[in-house]
């Protein structure tokens, strides 16, 4: 089951940004493929129940909770009755993600109000926690994670009036304590791992595929297609390569 993350949708180029036409145009593709498109708590009920899910089903994921999601993402949304997993860090709702550890390049973005967040669950998307401030959790005392993974979903969900029952790890890291916190709070949690999940994968390290390795229109017409696994195993087999050169 691929569970697509995508952050910011803008024309700056950025590691973390899609060109709002790019996304537009790759969520056409799935429609015109008869594709399901939901959220990360509808597959998890379907595992839980161990239900059959559609083949050509993925869940789709937005870390950060940019503001452009609501302008450009959720009018393609909705006239295509596809949903999303929307990951918020709830110290910054109505804010801009200024927070530190950004990688350069990445441009400053004006973050979903409430009244944004509102106007996402109203078209059937889910909102769920990335931290309370979008630190690195695994650098950071054990003793500071209920002031970032406890109080960012009941901050939600006092503000909301929703559950909030999945987590995304800022920048992707975690550590097997983390995990274990998380999982005493939240049904779900995932990470950046490049892999497709299973339903035996661990449900606090659950792996998604980063979009930033398809915005090329030359690429994503593979996905699905056994050409287009290969080339996200590739992929998935050079990130450490390239994680290590960078730092």
């Amino acid at each position: 089951m691929p569970i697509l993350t995508y952050h910011s949708l803008d024309d700056s180029g950025s590691v973390i940004s899609t060109p709002p036409t790019v996304f537009r145009a790759q969520m056409e593709m799935l429609a015109r493929r008869a594709y399901q498109v939901i959220t990360l708590r509808e597959l998890l009920d379907a595992w839980d129940r161990d239900a059959a899910v559609a083949p050509n089903t993925v869940v789709l994921t937005f870390d950060d909770g940019a503001d452009n999601v609501r302008q450009h993402a959720l009018p393609v949304l909705v006239a295509l009755q596809f949903r999303a997993t929307i990951f918020v860090v709830s110290g910054k709702v109505g804010g801009i993600n200024d927070w530190a550890g950004q990688a350069a390049g990445i441009p400053r973005l004006p973050l979903l109000s409430r009244s944004g967040l509102a106007e996402c669950l109203a078209s059937g998307c889910e909102i769920g926690a990335h931290s309370a401030t979008h630190a690195r959790l695994d650098r950071m005392p054990s003793a500071a994670w209920a002031g970032e993974v406890v109080a960012c979903r009941d901050t939600l969900e006092s503000s909301l009036g929703v559950p909030v029952t999945s987590f995304a790890y800022p920048f992707g890291r975690s550590s097997v304590a983390l995990r274990d916190t998380v999982g005493q709070h939240y049904r779900v949690a995932v990470g950046t791992r490049l892999q497709v999940a299973t339903p035996t994968d661990d449900r606090y390290d659950v792996p998604r595929v980063d979009m930033y390795y398809w915005r090329s229109p030359s690429i994503f017409p593979l996905f699905g297609h056994r050409v287009g696994n290969w080339y996200l195993k590739a992929r998935a087999a050079a990130r450490p390569l390239r994680e290590a050169w960078a730092g």
